[in-house]
């Protein structure tokens, strides 16, 4: 016969395989399915303190009050996920509302192909891209550690972003000048607590970040966002 215990441990893993990456490409989440849907959400969300750099670019209106900072890996399948269902609804309804600001930081931890993929990403930024080269990659993601994000594949890739000059773009990255910085996120993403790919801390410096962790639905986020637009 099996235990309950065994049937909650089952299923905890079995939602940790669905929603996320950690630095053991598992991570132990506590989640419970809300008695109206299939979603998953957090029992106790964790509230965590974040300073998020002055020189990380964001989507939004600088006069927002509460910030989105997803922690992810361009190779991470579930940051991707994140990406396609639910960034969308919420750069429509709270981003471009003004409500909210939209970071996303280096938590590079997947192969070396990430290392580059990030370090990709603030040579974009030099050109003033980092999210367009954002976009572009997670829309073409790869096979993890297939090779599909050496540098020669980079440089590729990249060309396809619109406005962004190949030139410029392959000789920062050979120069791997960005290397230290996103070292130094992936740093900070774990003294903020985060341990797994994608990790979303929700909130500000004033209030406090109330941590969602995995590709949760949109409803996971709207709840959070509207419970820390709240406290503004």
């Amino acid at each position: 016969m099996v235990s309950r215990a065994s049937l909650i441990t089952f299923a905890v893993i079995a939602i940790s395989i669905l929603t996320g990456y950690s630095l053991g490409n598992l991570y132990p989440l506590t989640r419970s399915a809300p008695a109206n849907g299939p979603s998953f959400q957090a029992v106790q969300p964790q509230t965590v303190k974040l300073t998020v750099p002055s020189f990380a670019p964001f989507r939004g209106a600088d006069s927002a009050k509460v910030n989105v900072v997803e922690f992810g890996d361009y190779q991470c399948p579930f940051c991707e996920r994140l990406f396609q269902l639910t960034e969308p609804q919420v750069v429509q309804n709270y981003v471009d509302t003004g409500r909210v600001r939209f970071y996303f930081l280096d938590l590079a931890f997947l192969g070396p192909d990430s290392q580059t993929l990030a370090q990709g990403a603030w040579c974009a930024n030099d050109q003033g891209k980092y999210y367009q080269y954002h976009d572009y990659i997670y829309s073409h993601q790869g096979q993890e550690n297939s090779g599909w994000a050496t540098p020669a594949k980079v440089k590729i890739l990249a060309a396809n972003v619109t406005g962004l000059d190949p030139q410029q773009f392959n000789s920062c990255l050979d120069s791997q000048k960005y290397a230290p910085r996103v070292q130094q996120l992936t740093q900070l993403a774990g003294s903020a607590g985060a341990t797994s790919t994608p990790t979303v801390l929700i909130g500000s410096d004033r209030i406090g970040y109330t941590e969602v962790v995995g590709a949760q639905p949109y409803t996971v986020f709207q709840q959070v966002i509207d419970t820390q637009l709240g406290k503004t």
